[in-house]
């Protein structure tokens, strides 16, 4: 017998797999394909306080090893999220936790967000969108120490759910940001959001994507994103939660040997939609195979 459980913010996960923000809807999208209770959990579509329209199209173009994507946070908003999506999170969603992504483009923004749905039931906590500009053309919080220090201390100041905050890669130094995290209140890390990215149109001599640049997901940029996630796990104390190209088990498990305590599954589900169930049995199989009981015991077992 293996179990594949693994404690995190204080609860059960079922199995370290969850889908990622912006590739899962809310859930339900899946709920007529797959199991979904029978996940890790899911990470819902980014909530703004407002809804979104998104970006102009072309939003997703294919590319070696992956794909790239400028959605531009299209969504409910707030009120349609905590009215109609939370609804059917709470009823169907039993076993599998739940985290709500939350994005901004000024601390209050955030703050709106998470104070908006903190009373409600459904859903575990959040995971905090900071690649997001802090004003409209301004910088990131994820790579401005100051606002992303910011950022954490205001929605730690009201709230109790756990804070998870996903960490860009954009910058030179993403131990740095992870520490800033841990000091003012995190709870988590999820490392990494997507690289940016072109694609051109050699014929027509224009960008491929709407918005001229996107992020860049896939298979492509895996290494990156588990040495990210490695590099994090061994500057903090925080539970990480490893992100980027995740196609497999053994693509989930190089996470987890790297200090993941969960992974999340996104790019690979437009794919194949079977790839987070066929993930969790996978790891079930190679736990088995090597003789393992306990998955939880592999997290961070890297010998480097």
């Amino acid at each position: 017998m293996v179990d594949l459980s693994i404690q995190v913010f204080g609860v059960d996960f079922q199995n370290p797999v969850l889908l990622a923000s912006g590739t899962c809807g809310y859930g339900e999208e899946y709920a007529d394909i797959i199991p979904v209770d029978e996940l890790g959990g899911i990470v819902t579509k980014a909530v703004t306080p407002e809804p979104r329209a998104g970006n102009p199209p072309t939003r997703v173009s294919e590319t070696p090893g992956g794909m790239i994507n400028a959605i531009g946070l299209a969504n409910v908003g707030l009120a349609r999220f905590r009215r109609e999506k939370l609804p059917w999170l709470r009823d169907n969603l039993s076993k599998a936790r739940v985290l709500v992504n939350v994005a901004g483009w000024s601390v209050n923004d955030f703050v709106k967000v998470v104070a908006g749905l903190d009373d409600a039931d459904g859903f575990l906590g959040y995971e905090v969108n900071v690649s997001c500009p802090n004003v409209e053309g301004g910088t990131m919080f994820g790579t401005d120490e100051l606002s992303l220090a910011q950022l954490v201390r205001a929605l730690r100041a009201i709230t109790e759910r756990p804070l998870v905050v996903k960490l860009t890669p954009n910058v030179a130094d993403i131990g740095v940001f992870a520490d800033i995290c841990e000091e003012n209140g995190a709870d988590g890390l999820s490392t990494i959001n997507t690289f940016p990215g072109m694609v051109i149109d050699i014929e027509a001599r224009r960008p491929v994507i709407g918005n001229v640049t996107g992020g860049i997901s896939g298979p492509a940029i895996r290494p990156m994103g588990v040495f990210a996630t490695w590099k994090v796990a061994s500057r903090v104390k925080l539970p990480v939660i490893g992100i980027g190209g995740i196609c497999n088990a053994r693509d989930a498990m190089e996470y987890m040997l790297a200090g993941a305590s969960l992974v999340q599954i996104g790019t690979a589900m437009f794919v194949d939609p079977y790839t987070a169930p066929e993930t969790i049995k996978g790891l079930h199989d190679i736990c088995e195979r090597q003789g393992v009981a306990q998955l939880s015991e592999l997290v961070g077992a890297l010998e480097a």
